[in-house]
């Protein structure tokens, strides 16, 4: 037994030894290729997919920008390598007696590129381009205005859950209402919630459900009139969420988080080829969220589908087709709280006034789009998209009317509101480029748009008895009787509708003369059909049509490829949706911006600095009336004058930076009050500063480990509506300053981030504003100090 045990080891030994051998003389017989993918600059270019076709196997760049093929046999083989924005190379190697091959790919970047969004590798933080969707075939450099925009990974630095978390990340906008739902902005000082696009489509529609942040894969932020949008824009500017699209790179995400008020959510993200010659591509992201709120009886839930699909005919023709779905419900959308006396924080900040039994909030949007692109020269490209969108809000609210004589109870009022809106807008436009003479350069847009939107809602209130709900504050007893909060007097019920039609020209020739001297001459002219129904004796129905050319002139002066001067006048043009209580309806609303500009790349470009000086004026302005729900106050015109600097980028391949800082002076200077000329328009701060610095290690043993720490300061907002009249004078909210924190970590496929927000657990007004029937301030207390934890694996 002991012999035939012994032949058997050594017959076992003896086979695996050869077994060995031969695997150890294949594998040397073998070859290997080891690549190393640069961008234009020379820097790393992470994520390129390097395709190698004889074997049908794809391979994908580190963050070091390199790549290792192995257990290659002698021959030939055709690498290709593919990024969003490069341009597509092509490498033959010949693998002899197992060598290894060592090769360098220098990236470069793709002029007439079809892909929806423009990345560059290396440059995180920062784009040189704008997206597909803002028309404008330009370096940002090259452009006579104010645009700034956020990346992916500023939105994973902030570990941001939705657009309003971004707002911080570019000068010049605040959030006058809302929260995990529909929201309010100010830019520059003027409204701008129908300032609002989703991969360039958007116009007179109030979104009711904000993308959330897994969708988003950069925010164009525009400051001013933006004409070669097409559709109708605020005169202060707009804001362009670009969603995830097609790759040809292989991407499989999921993501979860957990925090503060039990938060808990999940998201997955796929993409790459469907179809083995490549043509056919998608991208699918979905994902759920839920938590609690820092105060009482407060809850949120929202859930989203994103796929796109996209169909490249050949190399000059692409079909991408996108349908989002975002649906959220809530139990109170934003807090109210009342100041006593003046005092703010004088009620405990995780107090609710809202009730249980009103029931929940829900808003809903579904957007579907189609683009198609075509390539019709080396130097012409036309566009064409059309979309098609929905948004419901439906749901009771419990509003703070007043305190009690002894100010130890909250007067409350309810109301109830299902509101609707659709929109379909179509665009097409021709871009190309073309000298006249040795010196002059053209790059042309030719655009069409067509639009036709409606808005409309039944509502009703319970505003003219304010002492019927009542809430104890020390001592506040919830789930009022249903019935009670749902009794509405029947002659403040009723419903309106509102259209709006339009179709619009635009022409612009962005003219270089040289290297120095760029000239942009643009119009857009527009007809604009508006209309009305409130269903109401005061204000019948009506259908008016105008027409307006809005004008658009920008110089460019380009000390270098890194630095240039600009100034610009353009103006704009728009709807307003709603009408004057017995007078009818709002008329369109006009603007112009006035603007003296620079701008400077850093450090390799890697770091951008955005600094302005504007003068906008906003005619015929509409402000909701405090009185009448559902209906609209007409003021003159209101000025904003300010100051805005931005600086974004890396100044080390370690330190990145985040910081802006706005100063806005925005007041009513014509109306047919006098004694309204001067006073603030509401929401508008003075002065605010945003900062984040994030410094990673990216070497050692503590590689892909970062640490951020960021600050807000805002500064003082106008309080009052200026439709209350003239006699409450100019009311201020208070100023605040908080801080927050971050740490990530990085290994290979898994990232970590872990954000604490409100680290000194400040007590601050996030909005708010005076209520003359109270002589108070009804207002949305901050957060407290929170955290989010988030995990991602690609796999």
């Amino acid at each position: 037994m002991k012999i035939i045990t012994s032949q058997t080891k050594c017959f076992v030994f003896i086979t695996c030894f050869l077994f060995a051998s031969i695997n150890l003389f294949a594998q040397q017989n073998k070859g290997k290729i080891k690549g190393t993918i640069t961008t234009s600059d020379g820097q790393p270019a992470n994520d390129v997919t390097v395709k190698i076709k004889e074997i049908k196997k794809n391979f994908v760049t580190d963050s070091n920008g390199e790549f290792e093929v192995n257990s290659l046999a002698d021959g030939t083989y055709q690498l290709t390598t593919t990024l969003v924005g490069q341009e597509t190379q092509k490498r033959t190697v010949t693998i002899t007696q197992g060598n290894t091959l060592t090769i360098v790919i220098q990236l470069k970047s793709s002029e007439q590129q079809l892909d929806e969004v423009v990345i560059n590798s290396n440059k995180k933080y920062i784009t040189e381009k704008l997206s597909s969707s803002l028309r404008l075939n330009a370096e940002l450099i090259e452009i006579p205005q104010n645009i700034m925009v956020t990346t992916r990974q500023t939105i994973l630095d902030f570990g941001a859950l939705n657009k309003n978390d971004m707002i911080r990340s570019v000068s010049g906008i605040t959030k006058t209402y809302g929260n995990d739902l529909d929201s309010s902005l100010l830019i520059r000082g003027t409204d701008a919630t129908y300032g609002t696009y989703r991969n360039g489509v958007g116009g007179p529609i109030w979104w009711n459900a904000q993308e959330d942040a897994a969708m988003i894969e950069r925010i164009e932020f525009v400051k001013g009139p933006a004409g070669f949008m097409l559709a109708n824009s605020e005169p202060g500017g707009l804001v362009n969420t670009v969603t995830k699209q097609p790759t040809h790179n292989r991407i499989n995400e999921v993501t979860f988080g957990l925090g503060s008020f039990n938060m808990m959510r999940a998201s997955l993200d796929l993409g790459g080829e469907l179809s083995k010659n490549g043509k056919l591509t998608y991208r699918l992201n979905t994902g759920y969220q839920q938590n609690a709120q820092f105060y009482k009886l407060g809850n949120f839930n929202r859930v989203f589908v994103a796929p796109v699909l996209k169909y490249e005919f050949d190399d000059n023709t692409c079909l991408t087709v996108e349908h989002d779905y975002v649906k959220a419900v809530t139990a109170n959308n934003e807090l109210q709280h009342i100041t006593i006396n003046k005092k703010f924080y004088a009620l405990p900040r995780d107090m609710t006034t809202n009730d249980p039994n009103i029931g929940t909030f829900t808003g809903a949007d579904v957007y579907t789009r189609a683009h198609l692109q075509h390539k019709i020269t080396e130097n012409w490209k036309l566009n064409a998209q059309t979309a098609f969108m929905t948004t419901d809000w439906d749901g009771m609210s419990l509003y703070v009317n007043k305190l009690s004589p002894t100010k130890d109870t909250i007067y409350r009022t309810s109301s109830m509101s299902d509101w609707f809106g659709k929109l379909f807008n179509t665009q097409v436009f021709l871009d190309g480029k073309f000298n006249t003479g040795k010196k002059l350069e053209h790059k042309v847009l030719i655009g069409l748009d067509f639009g036709n939107g409606s808005e409309g809602s039944t509502y009703g209130g319970d505003w003219s008895n304010a002492e019927r709900l009542k809430l104890a504050i020390n001592n506040p007893i919830y789930y009022v009787a249903k019935d009670s909060l749902r009794l509405l007097p029947k002659d403040n019920t009723g419903s309106w509708l509102s259209t709006n039609k339009w179709q619009a020209l635009y022409v612009q020739d962005h003219l270089k003369i040289g290297q120095k001297i760029i000239v942009t001459l643009a119009g857009r002219y527009t007809q604009l059909i508006t209309g009305q129904d409130y269903n109401s004796a005061e204000d019948p129905e009506y259908e008016i049509t105008d027409n307006k050319f809005t004008p658009r002139f920008g110089l460019t002066y380009l000390l270098s490829d890194k630095f240039s001067f600009f100034g610009l006048y353009d103006e704009s043009f728009l709807p307003q949706r709603g009408a004057v209580f017995g007078k009818g309806r709002l008329k369109p609303l006009t603007g112009s911006n006035t603007e003296f500009g620079v701008k400077g790349l850093f450090f390799n470009k890697q770091l951008v600095m955005n600094a302005s000086l504007y003068n906008i004026k906003k005619n015929d302005v509409g402000i909701s009336d405090p009185i009448y729900d559902g209906f609209y106050l007409q003021t003159g015109q209101i000025t904003s004058t300010g100051v805005e600097i931005d600086l974004v980028g890396q100044i080390t391949q370690n330190l990145s930076v985040n910081a802006n800082y706005s100063f806005t002076n925005a007041r009513v200077t014509k109306d047919s009050d006098p004694d309204l000329i001067g006073m603030k328009n509401r929401g508008t701060p003075d002065q605010t500063f945003n900062g984040f610095v994030k410094y990673k290690i990216n070497n050692g043993i503590c590689n892909g480990l970062a640490f951020g720490a960021g600050m807000q300061y805002m500064g003082s907002r106008g309080a009052v509506y200026t439709g209350w009249g003239s006699e409450f004078g100019n009311k201020d909210l208070p100023t605040y300053t908080i801080f927050d924190a971050s740490v990530s970590y990085t290994y290979k496929k898994l990232s970590i981030g872990f954000n604490l927000y409100n680290l000194t657990n400040k007590e601050y007004v996030a909005s708010g504003y005076y209520n003359p029937d109270a002589d108070e301030f009804n207002y949305a207390p901050g957060a407290p100090i929170n955290f989010r934890l988030q995990t991602a694996y690609r796999f």
